[in-house]
């Protein structure tokens, strides 16, 4: 039964990805700044981080690796995609494994620690694709993009939250899960509890059938 409401879960969760990864490919799109590398500054991180915090590392990583690298295929960037699915994957995997409390403290440490990752992956891939000066000079515009990105995150998170608290149950952020019986012994249980009433209505039977035995025999012993 556990495997069971597992694969229903993953099910559920598939068309919350593509839905997501849609809504973060069109965001990536809406703004695009060029960079010295022959990329751009995006809106991408706000709603990777958004993802992570929501949604945990593993479905925020696919999210936000899948979303920005789309766009990128999309957008003409075709020798980013690769990169990006990588270092923006990453980046959203990073937040939901460090990110475990909805404090603000521990979001904001966790997402910089993450951006900053990402800031120094696209150095590497910036190096490599058009040069290390090039490079060099989008550091400033990443952590920018960052440092904004993650303020939209939050606001969106908060805002979000108020209005579906379980969307922090989602994302697991200071919430431990239920401890629950798993269905088999809790069958188990029923039945036994089950099987203890039948025993005990088949004693008050039986004691029944002997008062109703012993209260006939004398008029047997008349007969």
């Amino acid at each position: 039964m556990a495997a069971q409401a597992k694969a229903k879960f993953q099910a559920s969760m598939i068309p919350l990805i593509a839905i997501m990864t849609a809504l973060t490919t069109v965001l990536t799109m809406l703004v695009k700044l060029p960079t010295p590398t022959r990329g751009y500054l995006n809106l991408s991180d706000a709603i990777i981080f958004f993802s992570a915090y929501a949604f945990g590392p593993w479905v925020g990583g696919v999210i936000g690796g899948l979303g920005p690298a789309l766009s990128d295929l999309l957008s003409g960037y075709p020798q980013w995609a690769a990169f990006t699915f990588v270092i923006d994957g990453l980046q959203a995997v990073l937040v939901g494994l460090i990110v475990r409390k909805f404090r603000p403290a521990d979001m904001i440490v966790g997402s910089v620690i993450a951006g900053v990752w990402k800031v120094l992956g696209y150095l590497i891939a910036g190096g490599i694709l058009s040069g290390w000066g090039p490079a060099l000079g989008e550091v400033l515009g990443n952590t920018g993009q960052m440092v904004v990105g993650l303020v939209i995150a939050y606001a969106l998170f908060a805002a979000v939250r108020k209005a579906y608290p379980p969307l922090v149950r989602m994302g697991n952020l200071g919430v431990k899960p239920a401890v629950a019986i798993p269905e088999d012994k809790a069958e188990a249980s029923a039945d036994t509890g089950n099987g203890a009433t039948t025993g005990a209505k088949t004693g008050s039977d039986a004691a029944e059938q002997t008062e109703t035995s012993g209260s006939g025999h004398p008029t047997g012993s008349v007969n």
